[in-house]
């Protein structure tokens, strides 16, 4: 079509320049050979070729990251581009991301129209490992999953080497070799640096991340020694920080009690007890739940069903006082060894498989337990 107009244009001015020179041409003639000459410079300037193309940024993207695709085509209304990988949009200017390293073939057509189609090699290289980790802010005792993040097309051997504060840190699932971890830091108001050696092929690249640790409410274990001297330990879904000294209001400690209990309308009391024993006792709670009767007598702490049943042994070792926590399913008690704590028993009976003594810290630690109670933040 447009060699046609050209074509045409050149025979309306070839008689035009003929019009001009002829000498029985008037000048009226001369007004029409300049308005066709006019007509046919429109034309011209109507048949300009456009041009349809697109570029994209970064130059040389990285598996993972976003890709935006700027269309700098000046005609057009309707566009399909074709990412190379399977994708596709129907947007002016999208973008994209493409999950694996390769060679890529983009292409973009217009209105439908396979002869205003433009196509660009992308080159998408391997990405940078890093470190996946859901916030860069970590409450201290929350279970947190550290894991390598990178793409690797070509299958390449890959080996893991974490470096992370163990002081600050406990592994509960994996290992310092595997690709994550899972675990919890002990310790808040500070910053630590998780680092990564991560190897794939023959190539190692070091990732870093950079941890904010902040505080976390939870129940605290207030404990108070034979000295009366008071310290805290907070308790975070069975973990345990560091005993901790408290200097909060000491009058909170007395609101413990291990001398008498009520259950089910029963008042039980550590110098009135012939149902379940004639030996002395010197501390007793309840757990309401499983209604069962805990009681401390000389040579060590015992259970039982609070309906007369008789005492089943927990530990022979003479404990000093006992806390039932059955909100958390939990018992403590403290001894000359430390502050130890237990799944709260269900069936007397069954008492040696059913307990699970851990011991929280060591006497040496703190002292010689003589009270305990919880406080709920």
């Amino acid at each position: 079509m447009q060699k046609v107009v050209y074509a045409l244009a050149y025979i309306i001015f070839f008689l035009y320049l003929c019009s001009v020179y002829c000498e029985y041409m008037k000048m009226q003639k001369l007004i029409y050979g300049l308005c066709c000459t006019i007509v046919v410079m429109g034309l011209l300037a109507s048949c300009k070729k456009h041009t349809y193309d697109f570029t994209y940024s970064p130059n040389a993207p990285k598996a993972g990251a976003r890709v935006l695709f700027t269309n700098t085509s000046d005609a057009g209304e309707n566009w399909v581009w074709k990412f190379g990988d399977g994708s596709q949009s129907t947007l002016k200017s999208p973008s994209h991301i493409y999950t694996a390293a390769g060679t890529y073939v983009v292409e973009l057509m217009a209105d439908s129209n396979k002869t205003r189609t433009m196509k660009h090699v992308v080159e998408v290289l391997d990405s940078i490992p890093s470190i996946y980790v859901t916030s860069d802010t970590v409450q201290q005792y929350s279970s947190i999953v550290l894991k390598a993040a990178f793409y690797n097309p070509s299958k390449a051997s890959v080996t893991y080497d974490w470096n992370i504060d163990e002081q600050l840190f406990t592994i509960t699932q994996g290992s310092l070799t595997s690709d994550s971890i899972v675990g919890y830091f002990s310790d808040y108001g500070k910053s630590t640096t998780v680092k990564l050696n991560i190897t794939i092929g023959s190539k190692t690249t070091v990732a870093e991340r950079t941890l904010v640790l902040t505080d976390k409410e939870a129940p605290s274990l207030l404990l108070q020694t034979q000295q009366g001297e008071l310290y805290r330990q907070r308790i975070y879904n069975n973990i345990y920080e560091a005993v901790k000294p408290f200097d909060g209001d000491e009058t909170l400690i007395l609101d413990a009690n291990d001398s008498t209990a009520t259950l089910n309308g029963v008042t039980y009391d550590i110098h009135n007890m012939p149902v379940l024993t004639d030996k002395q006792v010197n501390a007793l709670q309840v757990d309401p739940i499983n209604r069962k009767l805990y009681v401390i007598l000389d040579d060590g702490l015992y259970v039982a069903n609070a309906n007369g049943d008789a005492l089943a042994q927990i530990v022979n070792i003479p404990a000093a006082t006992l806390l039932v926590d059955s909100k958390r399913n939990s018992l403590y008690w403290s001894d000359a060894f430390g502050v130890w704590v237990m799944p709260l028993v269900t069936h007397p009976q069954n008492i040696l498989s059913e307990q699970t003594l851990n011991r929280i810290h060591n006497v040496n630690e703190v002292g010689v337990v003589s009270r305990m109670i919880i406080l709920e933040n």
